[in-house]
């Protein structure tokens, strides 16, 4: 360890600050430090972090975006993706009316089936359910601004003449069979984006001859937390991240130890550089944010003290997979919303909390006077 500068933190210990070092069985150094724990440190100002903030996409689509996201706090990191996994609310089969199911499935497992087909529909059409519509029943009347209605009807049975080895009609179940029936006003109000699930070709169950199911859905807006959240209401496939990874030689790696270095690293982390005379050395390339920390390069004695592995403690490599009914963009806007609305709530808390002590002192003292 360098020693301390004068006035500052050494090199070595800054380094530990700012990353988590990867060597061994486990990371080293992973705690984050709260500003003023170095001499050097400067008190917090919002406008200066705001210019160290960054958001940059890698990759967008209808489903999928990737996004690095710097200067900011694991705490914070991790709360935005709670926030995507249990909190940003869909719309989701909640009730399953079974009129008719002789299947191989039993009703239990049908309405559970039922209930993890994502439904593409905008979630903000809809109130969460009230009483009323939580204790609805097959015939109850509905409220179109918090029920969302489907039904499905099919039958298998055999075309005329078809032999025994020839597939029969509706043998399999598909999510495209959901028939969605509007209530009150939602046919005008979804006139251009019809309620239907997001993938038509997911497999409900499979009939025989004979069978069939007769069936009614109630879809009702909700989340992922609470004591009746579900992973039915979660907008996402999964919200995930990982840090930056940095890889440093810090001793120079030639010849054959070099060759073994590159063919250690499965993710090509790793490149040759000619230095003439016959002469090759290993070098990071620039494949290297591909880093699973493996440790393949470091397990070795040999190259345990030349190579560095260590990771950006706030540079978060952010990734956000949707079920299709949100697209990613907008959910994660709508988990920083919701953050900003939880600590909006909090702020407010403490501010009640501090006006009700200044009136109890205030009263404590006009007894005591």
């Amino acid at each position: 360890m360098q020693e301390m500068a004068a006035g500052g933190a050494s090199a070595d210990l800054r380094f530990l600050k700012d990353y988590v070092l990867c060597h061994g069985t486990a990371p080293r150094h992973a705690a984050t430090y709260s500003r003023g724990t170095f001499p050097e440190d400067e008190d917090f100002s919002m406008g200066a972090w705001k210019e160290g903030f960054r958001i940059k996409i890698l990759d967008i689509n209808e489903d999928d975006m990737t996004f690095d996201m710097s200067g900011l706090d694991v705490s914070i990191a991790n709360a935005l993706r709670r926030l995507l996994l249990s909190e940003v609310p869909t719309v989701a089969i909640e009730k399953v009316f079974i009129t008719n199911n002789n299947g191989v499935l039993r009703d239990e497992l049908l309405a559970h089936r039922l209930g993890l087909i994502p439904i593409k529909v905008d979630p903000s059409s809809f109130a969460f359910p009230s009483v009323a519509t939580k204790g609805a029943t097959y015939g109850s009347e509905l409220n179109p601004d918090e029920v969302l209605k489907f039904q499905l009807k099919v039958k298998c049975m055999r075309e005329a003449g078809a032999g025994r080895d020839q597939e029969p009609i509706n043998s399999k179940v598909f999510s495209k069979q959901l028939e969605w029936v509007p209530i009150g006003d939602q046919e005008e109000r979804f006139v251009n984006d019809r309620p239907e699930p997001v993938h038509r070709d997911i497999l409900i169950t499979r009939l025989r001859p004979g069978q069939e199911i007769d069936l009614t859905m109630h879809c009702h807006k909700g989340n992922n937390c609470g004591e009746r959240g579900h992973a039915k209401w979660s907008p996402v496939a999964t919200a995930w991240y990982r840090l930056l990874p940095r890889i440093d030689i810090v001793e120079e790696v030639e010849g054959e130890d070099a060759e073994a270095l590159v063919q250690k690293c499965p993710m090509g982390c790793f490149d040759m550089e000619d230095l003439g005379n016959d002469g090759r050395r290993a070098v990071v390339s620039d494949k290297y944010r591909d880093c699973t920390l493996c440790r393949e390069c470091v397990r070795e004695p040999r190259f345990s003290q030349k190579v560095r592995l260590a990771r950006k403690k706030d540079h978060f490599i952010y990734k956000i997979e949707s079920t299709g009914i949100i697209r990613p963009a907008d959910l994660f806007k709508q988990a920083v919303q919701t953050l900003h609305a939880k600590a909006s709530m909090l702020l407010q808390e403490v501010e009640d909390l501090e006006g009700q002590a200044l009136v109890d002192a205030q009263a404590d003292d006009m007894e005591e006077s």
